[in-house]
């Protein structure tokens, strides 16, 4: 055998190997490493609730009550599903000072961008001897979590299979699970938003008449080619 010929010989036995190590990657067992899989993320419903004291006898909100809700209408509009409930106390001494002050619920609420037709009501039994009975304000969210990181238990030494180790990913997916704005996102996309109808029709308009459709820029629109190079 010439020396050509040992040379291929061996080249291809070194190919054949080195294809070898990373075979394990095309079985079932070991193709499983998508940190979905790995690392999932939970969503889980919870309700999100604000207790609002009104002792007997208050005529209406106070100031910090007012932040309060405008906070929770903000938090509503973010990450809410489902109606925003009002429950108020019933059969505690304070249920009429409670049921006085709904109209200042609403309209900081309204004030919040939370309108009437997503506010439900409800009341909820209070006991006769709690003069400060909380007007409760809650609603439906969902919370992402991920699993606990730290799994050092793989030896890295020694892995001629060359798979990646098993907290490979848990950083990322907690991140992910802690960021996102609101985790029902994970479960199914949103809604689309209405199609701008006037916008539509004057692009239309124009595109019978012959005209351009384009906006019109001027050199200070944000995203205009720089003529530095020019």
């Amino acid at each position: 055998m010439n020396t050509n010929k040992r040379l291929t010989k061996g080249l291809l036995a070194a190919l054949v190997l080195g294809l070898a190590g990373c075979g394990g990657f095309n079985g079932v067992d070991e193709a499983q490493y998508d940190v979905s899989r790995t690392h999932p993320i939970s969503v889980l419903p919870d309700v999100a609730t604000l207790n609002i004291d009104v002792p007997s006898g208050q005529p209406g909100l106070a100031a910090a009550d007012r932040a309060a809700i405008a906070d929770f209408a903000a938090s509503y509009r973010a990450r809410g599903h489902g109606p925003l409930t009002v429950s108020t106390p019933s059969g505690s001494p304070n249920a009429a000072s409670a049921t006085a002050v709904l109209g200042d619920v609403r309209d900081t609420l309204a004030e919040g961008g939370v309108a009437g037709d997503a506010l439900a009501y409800t009341p909820y039994s209070a006991s006769s001897a709690d003069r400060s009975a909380p007007l409760i304000l809650s609603f439906k969210h969902y919370v992402a979590k991920a699993g606990t990181c730290g799994d050092w238990s793989k030896a890295s030494s020694g892995d001629y299979k060359n798979t990646l180790p098993p907290n490979f990913g848990c950083a990322t997916q907690n991140n992910l699970a802690a960021m996102i704005a609101d985790p029902a996102d994970l479960l199914t996309p949103r809604d689309m938003t209405p199609a701008d109808a006037d916008r539509r029709n004057t692009v239309l308009d124009k595109y019978r008449q012959g005209e351009s459709t384009a906006t019109t820029r001027s050199d200070q629109d944000s995203g205009a080619v720089s003529k530095v190079s020019q």
